[in-house]
Formats: C-alpha cells, sequence, structure tokens
C-alpha cells in the first residue's frame, strides 16, 4: 500500500503550510527587543507632576517667608520693649513715675504724671541710648 502525499486530511503530510513563515531564531530575538513595548498613558501624578512641583515651591517660599516675617517682628518687638525699659529705667532714677510707655523704633509715646510725653531716642557708638523728651502738643 502506498500513501498518497496530496491528501489534504493527512496528518502526517509534510508541506507548505497556510500562514506566515516562523521566524528563526536569530531574527525572533532582534525582533523582540526591537519592537515597542506596550506602553500606559501616564496618570494622573505624572501628568500634573510640574503643577505640584510648582505648587510644592510656592508653599515652600510662602512658609519661608512667614518665617522671617514672624522673626522679624519678633525682633522689632523684643527691641521696642527694650528701649521701653531703658526709658522707664532713666525716668524713675529722676524721681518720677511712668504711668504708660509705648516705643516704636526710635519714638516712644509715655505718660509721666497724667502728662503726654514725646521721647525720641538716639543710640550712640557704644550701644547707650539717650532719650529726648518734649511735651506733647498734638495736632
Amino acid at each position: 500500500m502506498s500513501t498518497d502525499s496530496t491528501d489534504p486530511h493527512d496528518p502526517t503530510q509534510v508541506g507548505p503550510t497556510e500562514g506566515p513563515p516562523a521566524p528563526d531564531a536569530a531574527t525572533s530575538d532582534a525582533a523582540t527587543s526591537d519592537a515597542p513595548a506596550e506602553e500606559r498613558a501616564p496618570g494622573r501624578i505624572d501628568r500634573n507632576t510640574p503643577l505640584l512641583i510648582s505648587i510644592l515651591v510656592a508653599v515652600i517660599v510662602a512658609a519661608v517667608a512667614i518665617g522671617a516675617l514672624s522673626y522679624y517682628r519678633t525682633r522689632v518687638d523684643d527691641r521696642d520693649a527694650a528701649t521701653a525699659a531703658a526709658f522707664v529705667r532713666t525716668i524713675t532714677t529722676q524721681g518720677a513715675t511712668v504711668d504708660t510707655v509705648e516705643c516704636h523704633g526710635d519714638i516712644c509715646a509715655a505718660i509721666i504724671g497724667n502728662q503726654a510725653y514725646t521721647v525720641l531716642v538716639q543710640e550712640d557708638a557704644q550701644g547707650r541710648q539717650h532719650f529726648g523728651v518734649s511735651a506733647y502738643v498734638g495736632p
């Protein structure tokens, strides 16, 4: 018995097959490494990274500015309180009683014995403060 190799239903038949030819090993490695990988769409954070960085920088700058302003105001308040204390010491050594005193920089307003006074403060090279007191005239 002879086998006819042209029988389309014979599973052992060797011959041309339908479909693309199988790639050999040398070309299959190159084909898979050069093929672009499937890319995902960028997520919400990836799309907004520049915006998030800008917001974080703005928050940091605002926090530093608030901290610097707070530090500056504290130093100014401490300096004004020290000036007021020095003025009160100077007046009490002269025998008067200071009712209230409020200093802003180199100018103070004081009430001594129910009289209003304007006080000018000057600091010399040695760091000593000198006070010029004049009666308050008003506007």
